[in-house]
């Protein structure tokens, strides 16, 4: 900012100007020349897909019912060659930078589906609903202490009275 305001730029065109010049003056006094003069880089190997780079990998085991976990998603794999499942297998939950899924085992990617939803959520979901798929009244969460005549006093009070009765004839 010093600088443009020294060289007196008040406008895009000028500063671009200054810039320039400045740039020529910088790169002079700090570059230094490379000990290898042969490039760094390397190309990408042919048959390298960048999407299998370029994502967050998670090992999940199968479920038996040849499912795989990636948080709250469950995806349903297809049965795999000789109609074999996949069941208790290692793979790998690919998330593309996208957003998408993919599953890997090995080298070969798996077409998976969004599995339907779980059926144990599904079946709580049910008995926690009537017959009429209302949700069941709600109970009163507080609970009130027992009575003094309540039977679970009477039977601590009773302990109490036979612990001093033997109490007292054994001494």
């Amino acid at each position: 900012m010093a600088e443009l305001r020294l060289a007196g730029a008040v406008d895009r065109a000028a500063a671009e100007r200054v810039l320039a010049r400045h740039l020529v003056r910088h790169n002079r006094r700090f570059s230094v020349a490379p000990a290898d003069p042969t490039a760094a880089w390397r190309a990408r190997p042919s048959g390298l897909r960048l999407e299998q780079v370029f994502c967050l990998k998670y090992r999940r085991v199968v479920a038996n019912d040849h499912t795989v976990r990636a948080g709250a998603t469950i995806l349903q794999l297809p049965p795999g060659p000789g109609r074999r499942g996949y069941a208790g297998k290692r793979v790998e939950v690919h998330l593309r930078l996208d957003g998408r899924l993919a599953v890997w085992d090995g080298e070969r990617f798996l077409l998976v589906t969004k599995a339907p939803a779980d059926p144990v959520q599904l079946r709580s979901l049910e008995t926690a609903r009537g017959e009429l798929g209302t949700l069941p009244p709600s109970r009163a969460t507080a609970t009130l202490p027992p009575a003094p005549d309540h039977p679970w006093r009477q039977s601590g009070r009773r302990s109490k009275i036979n612990r001093r009765l033997t109490e007292s004839v054994t001494t």
